[in-house]
Protein backbone atom coordinates (compact mmCIF):
# COMPACT_ATOMS: atom_id res chain seq x y z
CA UNK A 1 0.00 0.00 0.00
CA UNK A 2 1.17 3.54 -0.88
CA UNK A 3 1.26 5.94 1.88
CA UNK A 4 -0.30 6.08 5.21
CA UNK A 5 -2.53 2.81 6.07
CA UNK A 6 -6.63 3.41 5.27
CA UNK A 7 -8.54 3.02 8.48
CA UNK A 8 -11.46 0.53 7.95
CA UNK A 9 -14.27 3.08 8.53
CA UNK A 10 -13.00 5.64 5.80
CA UNK A 11 -13.05 2.84 2.95
CA UNK A 12 -16.34 2.77 2.14
CA UNK A 13 -16.81 6.93 1.31
CA UNK A 14 -13.26 6.27 -0.03
CA UNK A 15 -14.80 4.09 -2.65
CA UNK A 16 -17.39 5.48 -3.90
CA UNK A 17 -14.99 8.37 -4.36
CA UNK A 18 -12.77 6.94 -5.79
CA UNK A 19 -15.88 5.21 -8.44
CA UNK A 20 -16.81 8.53 -9.46
CA UNK A 21 -14.11 10.10 -9.83
CA UNK A 22 -13.40 6.73 -12.36
CA UNK A 23 -16.55 7.50 -13.83
CA UNK A 24 -15.99 11.14 -14.79
CA UNK A 25 -12.21 10.71 -15.58
CA UNK A 26 -12.03 12.35 -18.96
CA UNK A 27 -8.03 11.12 -20.09
CA UNK A 28 -6.73 7.16 -19.50
CA UNK A 29 -4.34 8.66 -17.53
CA UNK A 30 -6.56 9.62 -15.23
CA UNK A 31 -8.60 6.48 -15.34
CA UNK A 32 -4.66 4.71 -14.63
CA UNK A 33 -4.07 7.05 -11.61
CA UNK A 34 -7.63 6.26 -10.15
CA UNK A 35 -6.61 2.70 -10.59
CA UNK A 36 -3.74 2.77 -8.11
CA UNK A 37 -6.07 4.36 -5.62
CA UNK A 38 -8.52 1.48 -5.95
CA UNK A 39 -5.49 -1.23 -5.30
CA UNK A 40 -4.75 1.31 -2.21
CA UNK A 41 -8.50 0.87 -0.92
CA UNK A 42 -8.58 -3.16 -2.19
CA UNK A 43 -4.94 -3.63 -0.21
CA UNK A 44 -6.11 -2.04 2.73
CA UNK A 45 -9.18 -4.16 3.28
CA UNK A 46 -7.39 -7.34 2.82
CA UNK A 47 -4.83 -6.14 5.08
CA UNK A 48 -7.75 -5.12 7.73
CA UNK A 49 -9.32 -8.25 7.05
CA UNK A 50 -6.35 -10.14 7.79
CA UNK A 51 -5.47 -8.31 11.19
CA UNK A 52 -9.20 -8.93 12.25
CA UNK A 53 -8.69 -12.82 12.01
CA UNK A 54 -5.38 -12.52 13.70
CA UNK A 55 -6.49 -10.71 16.40
CA UNK A 56 -9.39 -12.95 16.88
CA UNK A 57 -7.37 -16.15 16.56
CA UNK A 58 -6.81 -17.60 13.27
CA UNK A 59 -3.38 -19.05 12.72
CA UNK A 60 -2.72 -19.39 8.89
CA UNK A 61 -1.89 -22.81 8.70
CA UNK A 62 -2.12 -24.67 5.55
CA UNK A 63 -3.23 -28.61 5.98
CA UNK A 64 -3.97 -30.70 2.51
CA UNK A 65 -3.48 -29.67 -0.58
CA UNK A 66 -6.22 -26.24 -1.38
CA UNK A 67 -7.74 -26.43 2.09
CA UNK A 68 -6.58 -23.88 5.09
CA UNK A 69 -6.48 -26.31 8.20
CA UNK A 70 -9.33 -25.66 10.34
CA UNK A 71 -11.55 -23.87 8.74
CA UNK A 72 -14.19 -23.83 5.51
CA UNK A 73 -12.03 -21.99 3.37
CA UNK A 74 -10.09 -23.47 0.44
CA UNK A 75 -6.82 -21.69 -1.41
CA UNK A 76 -8.21 -20.72 -5.06
CA UNK A 77 -5.38 -20.50 -7.78
CA UNK A 78 -6.01 -17.96 -10.74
Amino acid sequence: MGGTPIEFNEMRPRLHLLLELYRNAATEEARATLMGLFEDVFLAAAWNVAVDLLDNGWQPAVGRAGAVAGSHLRLVSG
